[in-house]
């Protein structure tokens, strides 16, 4: 079947859409406006033009980061499916845009499962704790099992609180996209310009970070289910969880940090055309 053209893809017509409102906007200035209206039509104009720079420049943020996170793949020998998918489709719009739906949907899911598993893990802790301390005879037992699992419990229970955020944001990031031509014609603006600036950021690089930030942490620390085995002896699983808090705390480092560096890049450009 084949695929439509690139400029009906739904980022390219919102796109198109907020640009071309921003434009009539000053059009029916210079129709209407007299000399004082064209004046402040032909500013107005030029602010179109930059909004559309600027969100032509948005829209190759994620190709950035997919070419980053591609490249740290690579090196480390971890190897990736989802960057190596998006990146094939980079030259179709419709087809990238179709792949990042489910990319974010499969992120989805997995930080959901993380939560379960932490979820599961914590049950069967609690209640080992619970069960050895009915009776006098094994309530030493609970004492040992509380004191040796208490990381364990800490760390499952940062995972319980992380993962669903993430599977939420995920599935929510689906649409913030449609921040991008927003906030590029905000950024043109003196008043909104910091606003515009951080809806471009957060449209351009959260998607894309959770996203391949939930491939990562599945393939160097995967969701770990903790049985009565590993309250006895087998400890392995408890190094896993920890890992897996500790991949998972660096994705959201990772998209607070890169979202806030492209909202300064953003600002600056911003404050050099902005005129009130």
């Amino acid at each position: 079947m084949p695929q439509p053209p690139v400029f009906l893809d739904p980022l390219t017509l919102s796109g198109v859409a907020v640009l071309s409102a921003q434009a009539l906007y000053y059009a029916g200035h210079w129709l209407l406006g007299g000399r004082e209206g064209k004046a402040r039509a032909a500013e107005g104009f030029e602010k179109v033009v930059i909004a559309g720079v600027l969100f032509g420049l948005a829209m190759a943020v994620p190709h950035l980061l997919l070419l980053g996170v591609d490249a740290y793949l690579s090196l480390t020998g971890i190897g990736g499916s989802q960057a190596g998918a998006l990146l094939s489709a980079v030259g179709d719009a419709q087809r990238f845009g179709d792949a990042m739906q489910a990319a974010l949907d499969n992120a989805s899911a997995l930080y959901a499962r993380y939560f379960h598993d932490a979820e599961s893990s914590l049950t069967t802790f609690f209640w080992a704790v619970f069960g050895t301390g009915l009776t006098p005879w094994t309530q030493s037992w609970s004492m040992a099992i509380a004191n040796v699992m208490s990381v364990a419990a800490t760390v499952l229970g940062n995972v319980l609180v992380t993962a669903p955020i993430y599977a939420a944001a995920a599935a929510l990031a689906k649409t913030w996209t449609a921040f991008l031509p927003v906030g590029a014609v905000l950024v043109t603006y003196e008043r909104t310009r910091n606003l515009g600036a951080w809806l471009m950021a957060i449209g351009a690089v959260v998607p894309v970070v959770l996203a391949l930030g939930a491939e990562v942490a599945y393939r160097t620390a995967p969701p770990v289910q903790m049985t009565w085995q590993n309250l006895i002896g087998d400890v392995g699983p408890v190094w896993d969880a920890v890992k897996a808090m500790v991949v998972l705390g660096l994705i959201g480092l990772t998209a607070a940090a890169l979202a806030y560096a492209f909202s300064r890049i953003f600002d600056e450009v911003g404050a050099h055309f902005a005129v009130e």
